[in-house]
């Protein structure tokens, strides 16, 4: 039976196939099931970017994109963070401390992360997409520790790995998100990496209401509106 990690991280081992040991990882770790059943509907198994998209990719973060990616969808960051430790520390059936508290046990996740091996380096890009709702900084702020938590305040936890971090949504993030709370790696030149999201005008929504019309949770009436 394996013994129980002592409460001190031990030192990095590997080679220069690390890089690649965690793009396996993130693979095997990835396990939505809307990442297969999406696959499959749309006949994109691998989920392989448009070229727009990559385009879009490249053209935000500098970066080129070669032709091997692994991308998944609604990625836990438990994951995450698991494929990263595996393939620096030693693997195998063992039982490893969780002395830093990263590993949550919970579906806090990365709506959409791209992953490839450029000569020795492992790109992790991070994307965090927003539709109909509005940024929140209380939203943002534990996902932005978490990530501090993965890969540092100015990602050197892992060498050989370079986190990115990229937001969509319809009109670039609101001033009001306070970015300077965030790990450096988040944002360049105090701006957040951004790509417009696309978002069909005219999108109506449910509400419960009273029968004067006005919302209430407990209404027992409902109405349409306006996004």
């Amino acid at each position: 039976m394996s013994t129980l990690a002592v409460d001190v991280v031990p030192d990095i081992v590997g080679d220069t196939s690390r890089a690649n040991q965690v793009i396996e990882n993130l693979r095997s770790f990835n396990s939505k099931e809307r990442f297969f059943l999406i696959g499959h509907a749309l006949g994109n198994p691998d989920f392989t970017p448009s070229e727009t998209f990559r385009k879009e990719i490249e053209n935000c973060l500098n970066l080129k994109l070669p032709s091997q990616l692994f991308t998944a969808m609604d990625y836990h960051l438990d994951w995450l963070y698991a494929s990263l430790y595996l393939a620096f520390y030693d693997g195998g059936d063992k039982i490893y401390s969780n002395c830093d508290r990263i590993i949550k046990g919970q579906q806090e996740d990365i709506d959409f992360i791209i992953a490839f091996v450029q000569d020795t380096l492992c790109h992790i890009i991070l994307v965090e997409a927003k539709g109909v709702m509005g940024w929140s900084n209380k939203q943002m702020d534990s996902k932005a520790e978490r990530l501090r938590g993965i890969f540092g305040q100015d990602s050197t936890r892992w060498p050989d790995v370079k986190p990115h971090f990229v937001i969509l949504s319809p009109t670039p993030p609101s001033e009001r998100l306070h970015i300077s709370r965030w790990p450096a790696w988040m944002s360049t030149d105090g701006q957040v990496p951004w790509i417009p999201l696309g978002v069909p005008h005219n999108l109506i929504k449910v509400t419960r209401c009273n029968k004067d019309g006005w919302a209430d949770k407990a209404g027992a009436y409902w109405k349409t509106e306006l996004r």
